[in-house]
């Protein structure tokens, strides 16, 4: 039983330096851990792309009316992290450019939109990202 766990941690351990060799800096796991979606290490930066831009892509660990510090603390594995008034941009860099996320919060630091960018996206803002209802967290900050 010992002998089959440590060649499963060995293979496991290999798969990740070969996906090293793809992605040297960001991994996808990086990405869909930030977002809390699954996304396997294995995918080409294209299917990364297209699974990133899919309307059934919802992040899971963000919400609308997330609290500001909370919502960043999911991205703390990006490469770049830039913090301004309303908005934050986390950073991914892959060999095809950066993948930026850039989270708009309004003036109670609450989130309101996620953008993803990448120099393949033609919409100026980048693609908005569908957020979950934060309605129950609306309530709670405002006293109710």
């Amino acid at each position: 039983m010992t002998c089959c766990l440590m060649t499963a941690k060995a293979a496991q351990g290999l798969g990740r330096l070969f996906c090293r060799f793809r992605y040297p800096v960001s991994l996808p796991e990086d990405v869909a851990s930030a977002l809390g979606v699954c996304l396997p290490n294995h995918l080409s930066f294209e299917e990364l792309m297209e699974e990133l831009k899919g309307a059934e892509c919802a992040p899971t660990k963000l919400s609308r009316f997330m609290n500001r510090e909370k919502a960043e603390r999911h991205f703390r594995s990006a490469v770049r992290k830039e913090t301004f008034g309303c908005f934050s941009i986390f950073s991914f860099y892959f060999r095809q450019g950066w993948m930026e996320f850039v989270l708009h919060f309004d003036e109670r630091s609450r989130l309101r939109r996620v953008y993803l960018q990448h120099k393949d996206i033609k919409q100026p803002s980048g693609k908005e990202m569908p957020l979950k209802s934060g309605e129950q967290a609306l309530i709670k900050a405002q006293g109710f």
